[in-house]
């Protein structure tokens, strides 16, 4: 089996990712568990052949240098798959990480998010963050959030990625999909652009540095519905991260333009529940002049009691586990693991009756 017949045993296999490193037994995420594929070590030459060949023209000058900085890019198996490719050196040897993105995107509703989901999609204003860990979901939630919009309202959508994952047809919508290194040389020099070209909706693929976040802040200040991705394990998180990336010098001007335009903040983990089919567990904030009044004070860290008082579809992570939990869908284990506040959700889980003895078999 060469390394493209793997690629296709993969996805046959609903891998959801591929782990290929020299001197090593490749890899498939399954389920959330790593399972090791029955075939020889590869090793490190043909690894390197096998980046070669799948990474765009653009990064075979310069190869080896490039593979010691890191290469991000996406691949494509036309009718079955794309793959978000990192290509990197581990003691010397080559390796590479890569990520299954189906062709279909998912429904809101498949993915199993809240119906509160599909109408920040659709709220027209604002910045939405969609948060969480690598590997979490966040690009897919993204992407079924884009598709909603698409299909809802004849918006113009600029989405800004590195790399592409997948690929929107226009519908209602007329979309414009730029890929970071290949069409522009960063998310923020495309966001500036993007604000040349009307649109409605702007997909940012990740708030990775203060220039892309104040252009992103500047864009929903003006009208304009955005979406991006930041890395924090939770909304209160993610709003100290955000704070954290200024100077204090520009904190007063940056809470003003944050607390007045943040529409919504989804915080996601993938849970590995009983049917041993991965689903998020879901963390919502709305905007609102709660969240304003918490955000202008700096008191961010208080935003998850006021989350837990529920209402406008907002709720914990600990509630939505609870809630998966009560569905029979994850373990006790399971929700503890995940838990925000493992003490408190398990004094409630106890309250219930449940055990490791009992429910959690």
């Amino acid at each position: 089996m060469d390394f493209h017949q793997l690629l296709h045993f993969a996805v046959e296999n609903n891998a959801s990712d591929v782990h290929i490193q020299a001197g090593l037994q490749t890899r498939l995420r399954v389920g959330g568990i790593m399972r090791v594929v029955n075939l020889p070590a590869v090793t490190d030459q043909a690894v390197r052949d096998f980046i070669a060949s799948i990474a765009p023209p653009r990064m075979h000058d310069n190869f080896e240098e490039r593979l010691y900085k890191g290469m991000d890019f996406s691949h494509a198996i036309p009718g079955i798959a794309r793959f978000r490719c990192s290509a990197y050196l581990h003691l010397g040897t080559a390796g590479m990480a890569m990520r299954i993105v189906k062709g279909k995107i998912p429904t809101l509703a498949e993915l199993n998010l809240p119906p509160v989901i599909h109408e920040i999609a659709l709220s027209r204003r604002g910045l939405t963050l969609v948060t969480g860990t690598t590997g979490s979901g966040k690009s897919t939630t993204l992407a079924a959030m884009i598709d909603l919009i698409n299909n809802t309202w004849p918006a113009k959508i600029i989405a800004i990625e590195d790399p592409v994952e997948y690929l929107h047809t226009p519908k209602q919508g007329l979309i414009t999909q730029v890929e970071v290194g290949s069409d522009t040389p960063s998310f923020d020099q495309a966001l500036r652009q993007s604000l040349r070209q009307d649109p409605d909706v702007i997909l940012v693929g990740e708030l990775r540095d203060v220039d892309t976040l104040k252009i992103a802040l500047r864009a929903a200040d003006t009208g304009h519905q955005v979406l991006s991705t930041v890395h924090s394990a939770s909304a209160p998180q993610t709003v100290e991260r955000i704070i954290a990336m200024f100077p204090p010098a520009e904190h007063k001007l940056l809470l003003t333009q944050l607390a007045a335009n943040l529409e919504a903040i989804i915080s996601q983990q993938l849970i590995i529940c009983r049917d041993h089919v991965r689903r998020p567990a879901v963390e919502v904030l709305r905007g609102g002049p709660v969240p304003q009044k918490f955000i202008l004070e700096g008191r961010a860290l208080e935003l998850g009691d006021y989350m837990k008082q529920g209402g406008n579809g907002q709720q914990t992570f600990d509630q939505d586990l609870l809630t998966m939990f009560k569905k029979e869908q994850i373990s006790v284990s399971e929700a503890l693991l995940h838990a925000s506040n493992r003490e408190s959700l398990q004094m409630t889980l106890r309250s219930m009756g449940a055990t490791k003895a009992g429910r959690d078999e």
